[in-house]
């Protein structure tokens, strides 16, 4: 999927640009998600593609440089499915009963933001369909 995209000659003239190594397949490998968020109001990422909503921060590990692009971009790029991310956010968000799926659990619990007893809760209950009342509560 390398070639394909919106502009992705733009793309990577500007990830090579921000990292240390010379050669794709290495800049690549110096790159990690680090948050999502949908935007207010439409952006533009680096690959030239208007307008994108759903936007992925990433770090470089290496030289500290943040940018951000959008999420079909960050899937072909790092190989990330922030797409499946973006989608159990937009789930619970029209439903906070509704869960998590396992590609957002392991985001946000790698980034602390779940703490290990919601992190396993989550888990254990992320294909169920009938939960208790205090379960619905505790998801919520």
């Amino acid at each position: 999927m390398e070639g394909d995209g919106y502009n992705f000659r733009q793309l990577k003239s500007y990830i090579m640009a921000l990292s240390r190594a010379a050669e794709w397949e290495v800049a690549k490998k110096e790159w990690k998600l680090v948050s999502v968020y949908d935007s207010d109001e439409p952006d533009t990422c680096p690959c030239g593609h208007f307008p994108i909503i759903e936007i992925c921060e990433i770090h470089n590990r290496v030289t500290g440089h943040r940018t951000e692009v959008g999420n079909v971009c960050v899937r072909r790029f790092l190989g990330v499915r922030s797409d499946k991310i973006f989608a159990a956010l937009k789930r619970i968000r029209h439903d906070p009963t509704k869960s998590l799926n396992a590609d957002a659990i392991v985001f946000f619990g790698e980034r602390k933001i779940l703490s290990n007893w919601e992190y396993k809760f989550l888990q254990n209950t992320m294909k169920r369909r009938s939960l208790s009342p205090a379960q619905i509560e505790k998801r919520k």
